[in-house]
């Protein structure tokens, strides 16, 4: 999309930068040095030159919306149960849910597209927005401020309502006060790592193994925060955390804070694990793969909701904090429309870009729980005429605001197992 501009000569700097992005694009050796899966970030990332959308991977019309290399690489499959049939959470409907995908040259990766009914996905984001973020579940917002028991979608709602004012106590979300006694413990205990701080072993790293029962103090508030309306507020949530509590220093979990996990999460969670039993791809060759995890062994223990606004990305990383890595992960989409990329163990491997739409869910089993994957673009004006602002639902009489939010916002909610089958923290025993 083409910025506005205050003058011809900033017209004509942005677009002599524009060509000169896509002259480096053509010319291979300008990323020599970049890994692959970064050098694929960067096409998606461009502000300035269109992206490149050739190799994307669409599981909507398929014949129509892919290349000849990219439909010879899909596998349709049938889940071995109909989600529906599962859980309710995927909503009432005539039409099963047992259509599947995976692909040849990704082992592991499993896309269930179009899950949901319009009705489940407009239920799953108003429990996103205004029941998941309560406490005790933490967000990105809690380092640096006293979010009340209640949540912030109250004060939002308060806010649009007219029935909460600037004036009126409450309507701002006090700041978290620095205290010394926790500024002494927490450069007392980092101060001694100072030669992990120069080569610090990440979740991306191979050789990483999660923290169980080191310290983890949680990070300080800044200080210069200002104070922000609630609507502010609510557009600055970028994360929250379920069950398993997740300590984003260290990348790992705090075993000693797990809070209850919501219901309709865990069922559906369990359902798609259920459903995805003996699913796999049988070329008869090295690639051959089929995910055996059983979905009466699996318990949503862990969870992380991720709230994008257009421009927002999720950088290329691996998950490998739970003590379980055999458990597949599941990650549902939700409003806008995005680019997902998937690789191997390292950044070396040339990833596939999936266009992902709301109410699709992939499932990552066996190999490519160990895959770098990312996002590098929410595609702007894609949301569902079904979420729109603009419409009213019997099933949501408040959707407005609901739907206000996410005219510009795609959440995702993964979840995951942290413990082996039967096992379970000695603090809890």
């Amino acid at each position: 999309m083409q910025p506005a501009f205050k003058s011809r000569r900033q017209q004509k700097i942005w677009e002599r930068e524009r060509r000169e992005a896509e002259e480096k694009k053509k010319n291979a050796k300008t990323y020599v040095n970049q890994a692959p899966f970064r050098y694929c970030e960067r096409n998606f990332k461009s502000k300035v030159s269109k992206p490149d959308f050739t190799h994307v991977i669409d599981f909507t019309n398929i014949k129509e919306n892919n290349t000849l290399e990219n439909y010879e690489s899909i596998v349709p499959v049938q889940l071995s149960s109909d989600l529906r049939s599962l859980s309710n959470v995927f909503g009432e409907s005539d039409q099963p849910c047992r259509d599947a995908y995976v692909l040849k040259n990704m082992p592991g990766l499993i896309v269930i597209p179009n899950a949901f009914t319009p009705k489940a996905q407009r239920h799953l984001i108003s429990q996103c927005l205004s029941v998941y973020p309560r406490p005790p579940n933490t967000s990105n917002l809690d380092t640096h401020y006293v979010v009340p028991d209640s949540g912030l979608w109250p004060l939002y709602q308060g806010q649009e309502s007219g029935s909460l004012k600037p004036t009126d106590p409450g309507y701002y979300v006090p700041k978290r006060i620095i205290h010394d006694s926790d500024s002494d413990v927490d450069s007392a205990t980092y101060s001694d790592s100072e030669e992990e701080k120069k080569d610090p072993v990440t979740a991306c790293s191979i050789d990483f193994k999660p923290i169980i029962d080191d310290p983890k103090p949680d990070p300080l508030p800044a200080p210069g925060v200002p104070l922000l309306s609630p609507s502010e507020m609510t557009r600055k949530l970028r994360w929250i955390t379920l069950g398993y509590q997740y300590h984003w220093p260290t990348k790992t979990y705090h075993l000693n804070r797990r809070y209850p996990f919501p219901k309709d999460v865990s069922d559906l969670t369990k359902a798609v694990v259920t459903a995805v039993e003996n699913i796999g791809y049988d070329s008869g060759d090295d690639r051959a793969w089929l995910n055996q995890y059983k979905g009466s062994d699996f318990n949503a223990e862990a969870g992380v909701i991720n709230y994008y606004q257009y421009r927002d990305t999720l950088m290329g990383h691996v998950d490998r904090s739970e003590l379980n890595m055999e458990a597949p992960l599941v990650s549902l989409s939700l409003g806008q429309s995005c680019i997902y990329l998937i690789g191997g163990e390292t950044r070396e491997t040339v990833p596939l870009a999936l266009y992902l739409r709301s109410g699709d869910i992939i499932v990552m089993t066996g190999p490519c729980r160990k895959a770098f994957h990312g996002v590098p673009l929410i595609l702007e004006n894609t949301l569902p005429d079904y979420l729109s602002n603009n419409n009213q639902y019997a099933d949501s009489p408040d959707w407005k605001l609901f739907g206000d939010f996410m005219s510009t916002s795609r959440i995702n909610l993964n979840i995951r197992q942290v413990y082996p089958k039967g096992e379970q923290h000695k603090s809890q025993s």
